[in-house]
């Protein structure tokens, strides 16, 4: 009989920690076991599973492939055992994975007594676990069933995740979302669901609740109508971009018109990084430098007077300062020092306390005085055909009448490609805009309005116009961008010219073809001075 302190081979059960009942025809239930590794003395998780089970060859089929996963973050399988069948005991399958000593989800809520995470918090926790995801979708393989128990928080607030591949071979996704089993895009609604827990303490209700055969030991949302309320409306301090997130990903929130779905874990992890200018405050550097007499603008006025007074302040307490000293008595015994043991006169000393001052003032300098100017801005198609099927190289424009848009500072307006049938742009690799600086400059960065989510975009610089992009030099690139990101380089690239080069195009709204757009660029970095 399978109890505490069996063992399987060089493992010992020794804690049951859940079952889970049979969902289908020819199915036995499954048992979860914190068990003991002899021979290296560390626990260990074990899941008993009957060799007899409909869903045996499935099972080992998920779990020989995430044996494959190596991201630190996914608990690894670690052994499969066959158990032969005893007098009283059908034969077993054994499926062995690393312990966590973190505590799950459901458990850390209600540790918590019901109170959620903060956001930024949130937002890092999740991350991890895209980051984790994407790492196994590199080698072809998805969680397919992510839900607040697999998800573990150390005492070191790291992420660890149990049950890759193998939970969702066991037990099918955990909600069946829009009639299909698409594990990569149940990950992505399981991410989105999981933002949504820790930001809530609550679980989005699904469309068919009452199919899932596994409690989920966290509250599910109020039913308010047909659509499942935003995080923010259930909790105020919630900022708009984790709102944004979970629109793109969780089946049942309402998206805003325009806005297309997450697409995969990378994704989700990119959708995440652009939702982290609405929780960290605006970065800004702060340097200490004289006043300057121009331009006379009214933060300069005011500065300036800030200055002048601060430093009459200081001028006046150092004379008070001196005239006290020099109305003291001359007693170098009690203390005070001989006017002449300096080296100056009172007269000199006088002169040197009301001489003028520079006052120093706080000037903080943000991102967008860093912007530099753009002169005009051209669409650019070099491997559009011709009317002879030639490739037009710089002669080559799409949507050409539109591409001042992208440079004009109006954030609705936008420069829109055509829409294409393919995501990476018809084929044709990519296309873009031209944006002129008038003059070389040190390049540094671009802020970019992008139009949908999900575009790949690189940026280049030039000192000329090259009809081939891969002759520009790359400065910085991003996948499946968000409508609004700021890119720095390590490094500058210097020239006239810059290329947003768009190489992957969002779905359109109606999810039938794919189109970009830009509906700012600007450029951050610094004039190139000419040497005397």
């Amino acid at each position: 009989m399978i109890q505490s302190g069996t063992t399987l081979s060089r493992y010992t059960l020794l804690e049951l920690v859940s079952e889970h009942l049979p969902s289908g025809p020819d199915q036995f239930m499954v048992q979860l076991w914190r068990g003991r590794d002899e021979i290296l003395e560390r626990s260990v998780s074990i899941r008993l599973l009957r060799s007899d089970d409909s869903r045996i060859s499935a099972v080992l089929g998920a779990a020989q492939a995430a044996a494959r996963a190596e991201d630190r973050r996914l608990l690894r399988l670690l052994d499969v055992l066959s158990i032969s069948a005893t007098f009283s005991d059908p034969a077993y399958t054994a499926i062995i994975s690393e312990w966590s000593t973190g505590v799950p989800l459901d458990q850390a809520l209600e540790d918590r007594e019901g109170t959620p995470f903060e956001a930024e918090e949130s937002l890092d926790h999740v991350a991890n676990i895209a980051w984790a995801l994407n790492s196994a979708l590199k080698v072809n393989l998805e969680h397919g069933r992510l839900r607040p128990s697999c998800v573990f928080i150390t005492e070191s607030h790291e992420i660890a995740v149990r049950g890759l591949a193998v939970d969702h071979a066991l037990f099918g996704p955990l909600f069946v979302r829009e009639g299909s089993d698409d594990s990569v895009k149940n990950d992505v609604d399981g991410l989105g669901s999981l933002l949504y827990c820790f930001t809530t303490g609550l679980w989005p209700y699904p469309v068919n609740a009452e199919s899932t055969p596994e409690p989920l030991r966290v509250p599910f949302t109020p039913k308010t109508g047909k659509n499942v309320p935003l995080p923010s409306s259930i909790r105020a301090s919630i900022p708009r971009g984790v709102d944004d997130v979970v629109g793109r990903s969780v089946t049942g929130v309402q998206r805003s018109r325009g806005v297309t779905r997450i697409q995969d874990s990378l994704g989700f992890a990119n959708a995440i990084a652009s939702a982290r200018d609405y929780v960290a405050p605006v970065s800004t550097t702060t340097v200490r430098g004289p006043v300057l007499t121009s331009p006379n603008t009214p933060s300069t006025y005011v500065k300036r007077a800030l200055g002048a007074i601060l430093a009459l302040a200081v001028v006046f307490a150092l004379i008070a300062t001196g005239v006290s000293l020099l109305d003291s008595p001359r007693n170098t015994d009690a203390g005070v020092t001989a006017p002449g043991a300096s080296g100056l006169t009172p007269e000199q000393a006088l002169e040197i306390l009301v001489s003028p001052a520079t006052p120093f003032v706080e000037v903080e300098i943000t991102d967008s005085e860093r912007s530099l100017p753009t002169i005009s801005a051209r669409s650019f198609d070099p491997r559009g055909k011709d009317s002879l099927g030639r490739e037009q190289g710089l002669l080559g424009t799409e949507r050409e009448k539109l591409a001042p848009l992208a440079i004009d500072g109006d954030l609705v307006s936008a420069w829109l490609t055509k829409k294409y049938p393919s995501r990476n742009v018809g084929k044709k690799g990519g296309v873009g805009v031209i944006v002129d600086l008038g003059e070389s400059a040190s390049v540094q960065g671009v802020s970019l309005g992008l139009v949908g989510y999900g575009t790949d975009v690189q940026v280049r610089v030039s000192e000329d116009l090259q009809d081939d992009p891969d002759l520009w030099t790359k400065l910085v690139s991003i996948e499946n961008a968000g409508p609004n990101i700021e890119l720095r380089a390590p490094r500058p690239v210097t020239g006239r010219y810059v290329l947003i080069w768009l190489t992957g195009l969002p779905l359109t709204e109606d999810s039938e073809a794919y189109r970009g757009g830009i509906s700012n660029v600007a450029v951050i970095g610094s004039p190139q001075v000419e040497a005397d």
